[in-house]
């Protein structure tokens, strides 16, 4: 079972509240002798639910009870819920494939009903039973899908948390730029009333944060998170909250502050009566004691924890648990051989969990202890198999990767068919300004006729209709600029992104794994860039730079020649702070890599200059290429892909301003070409 500090849900009409009221009312409830079967099947349920989280093996068995009632009474919809039950039981207890089977069979109930609520809340926690398989593709393809029945339904608070489960599996592929997407996107779904939902989305929001190193803006979603969970009195989501700004102060090592609030988490799990969760918190608390030079409590802690963890059978958390006692005991002068046979215990719980970190964390340990009690053989052999999932490990991360390039090159795609959509707009577009300019022509006829009449009537028509016509064109112009601009970054990666993804492949298959990683860290880095500046109008110079080092390393590559890229800034002019379109140069450069340098024999050289002037940037960009292109200037018509690119990104971002704002000039040298990109007065 995989436990998060990300907020992951399985959507139901409530969340368990862990309340041993709520339990005493309903066993009062059971006890009542005159209480109809029917009734009787909703308390099973009810209980069930409530013990879910505090103790799944309970929960279960109330479950079971629940359905075989509702079988023999006949009573279908109890017998359904039953499922249910049994699905978030077996979740909590992390027996996914039984919790699959019972919510295949839910679904297919719903199906049959055409419930489309049940249906989508069903194939959300199905997806969450893929992404705790590491089943990421399955785990987006069922979170989308009830997505879109949730907006569907207009059913607000479900999209919030299904949205919020899809930017979680983001997380896990450490997709940050669209796990936030995902998460403010479900942020911006939030009403006043909503509170517990933006709690669960800030604490979302807070752990892309925390992964990303940026700690200070981490504490502060966290913070907002707990004063939420703090007015719904959901005292489980505040503790997890605390548990997470403990974690973030342990980072920024300010260790007095992570014991206050995870002190205060442990006084709320104990009232709350959840095991696992004290488990957790007694854990954390033992790390944070270790980490303080503090053994002695530590232990305590840190044993303590390793009693809940084997009374709930959490052979994952029960392996950490006991590497960290051995090394707490090491502290305190345990005997070598009893720290030993902790960690064999630790290897054991890691075996049973199949982690493969936790396998590779036991082994390590197990390693440096036998080489510690002289036994160098064994030392060696356990050594030897830490390597293999150390190996493992890797192919592990390098699939991840993968998969985050492949779902890139999927969403470029997506793209790209949307352009067949943008030119259909773009056409309804253009015809509905031929009708509104024969509505304005026919109107101008009457107004004529009008004229001999009233020259007040006249001229008020006129005035009407000569603002509605600019109003038009104005939005017009807007939507046609933002429809190129779309189509634009639609068309500029298909091949390129084939290539590389065919390059990744060849490595791979090649067994040249660190050759693979860093093309591919290279080539998603270069995605990522591509699709955050084409939603912007204006980068810095150095931005694209970075973008054109990471470009032309991978391009060459696939050419198999070195090229050098030399950048000539003979103002030292800070680039952090000059300003251009997005992408200009990345068309320009494609064109010298490809239609010169790889027609020489020669390393390859491109040379980027930077010149300021009193009334205008220039940037020149150098290559030693050679091949028969002929010196042109390009005004109206460009003579390749990559200058029709850069000609119709400077017309889309410069078109509101004035005439003669940019100049694009390509000259043919002794020894290659040069091309001049000339913009009129640069934001420096």
């Amino acid at each position: 079972m995989k436990f998060f500090l990300a907020s992951v849900f399985l959507i139901f009409s409530s969340w368990p509240s862990f309340g041993q009221q709520t339990l005493d009312s309903l066993n009062r409830l059971l006890r009542d002798g005159s209480l109809p079967d029917t009734s009787k099947v909703h308390v099973y349920n009810e209980l069930s639910w409530e013990w879910a989280g505090k103790d799944p093996k309970v929960g279960l068995r109330y479950a079971d009870s629940a359905f075989y009632l509702a079988q023999t009474i006949r009573f279908e919809s109890g017998r359904i819920a039953a499922l249910n039950r049994r699905g978030v039981n077996y979740w909590y207890s992390g027996q996914d494939s039984l919790a699959v089977l019972a919510y295949e069979e839910v679904l297919a109930y719903h199906q049959q009903q055409g419930n489309l609520k049940g249906q989508a809340t069903t194939i959300n926690n199905i997806a969450l039973l893929h992404y705790n398989g590491g089943e990421y593709r399955l785990a987006l393809e069922n979170h989308q899908q009830a997505s879109r029945i949730f907006e569907q339904l207009d059913l607000r608070k479900n999209l919030i948390n299904s949205l919020s489960n899809e930017g979680v599996v983001f997380l896990a592929l450490s997709d940050y730029p669209r796990a936030l997407e995902l998460f403010l996107k479900a942020l911006s779904k939030t009403e006043d009333e909503d509170i517990w939902e933006k709690g669960n989305v800030l604490n979302n929001l807070g752990l892309v944060n925390k992964n990303l190193g940026d700690y200070a803006q981490a504490k502060s979603f966290y913070s907002q998170a707990l004063d939420h969970y703090r007015k719904t009195e959901n005292q489980q989501s505040e503790a997890l909250a605390l548990g997470n700004l403990s974690a973030v102060a342990q980072l920024q090592k300010d260790f007095p502050q992570a014991q206050t609030y995870l002190e205060n988490a442990l006084q709320i799990n104990r009232k709350i009566g959840n095991p696992r969760r004290i488990a957790s918190d007694f854990s954390s608390m033992g790390n944070l004691l270790l980490a303080q030079n503090q053994p002695n409590q530590a232990h305590l802690f840190l044993d303590s924890a390793r009693i809940l963890y084997q009374n709930l059978e959490e052979n994952l958390s029960l392996s950490s648990v006991l590497l960290q006692l051995a090394k707490a005991k090491e502290k305190l002068g345990e005997n070598p051989r009893t720290l030993l046979e902790l960690e064999q215990k630790a290897l054991r719980s890691a075996q049973k969990s199949g982690a493969l970190d936790a396998q590779q964390s036991a082994w390590l340990a197990l390693s440096t202890r036998e080489e510690q009690l002289g036994d160098f053989r064994q030392s060696l052999v356990s050594f030897r198999q830490a390597t293999l999932f150390k190996d493992s490990i890797f192919n592990q991360d390098n699939e991840k990767k993968l998969m985050r390039a492949q779902l890139g090159y999927e969403y470029d795609l997506r793209e790209k068919d949307l352009k067949a959509g943008f030119d259909i707009e773009r056409s309804l577009l253009e015809s509905e300004k031929q009708r509104e300019q024969l509505k304005a022509g026919l109107m101008l006829l009457g107004i004529v006729a009008v004229l001999i009449i009233s020259g007040l009537v006249v001229f008020l028509i006129r005035r009407q209709n000569q603002v509605r016509q600019e109003k038009l064109e104005a939005g017009f112009r807007a939507r046609m600029t933002e429809l190129e601009l779309k189509a634009l970054k639609a068309q500029m990666n298909p091949h390129f992104i084939f290539n590389a993804l065919s390059s990744i492949s060849n490595f791979l298959l090649k067994n040249q794994a660190q050759e693979a990683d860093r093309y591919l860290t290279k080539f998603s880095r270069l995605i990522r860039r591509i699709l955050e500046y084409t939603e912007v109008r204006e980068i810095s110079v150095a931005e694209e730079i970075d973008l054109l080092q990471d470009y032309i390393a991978l391009e060459a590559l696939r050419l198999g020649k070195e090229v050098d890229f030399q950048i000539n800034n003979p103002e030292e002019l800070d680039l952090n702070q000059v300003m251009i379109p997005p992408l200009l140069l990345q068309p320009l450069v494609e064109n010298s890599l490809w239609h010169g340098i790889s027609k020489s024999d020669l390393p390859g050289v491109i040379k980027l200059g930077i010149h300021p002037q009193p009334d205008c940037l220039i940037l020149t960009l150098r290559d030693n290429g050679g091949s028969e292109r002929e010196s042109v200037k390009i005004t109206q018509k460009a003579t390749s892909m990559g200058m029709g690119l850069v000609k119709s990104r400077l017309e889309n971002l410069l078109a509101p301003q004035s005439e003669g704002t940019w100049t694009l000039l390509w000259e043919k040298l002794t020894d290659g070409f040069e091309v001049k990109v000339k913009l009129a007065k640069p934001a420096l």
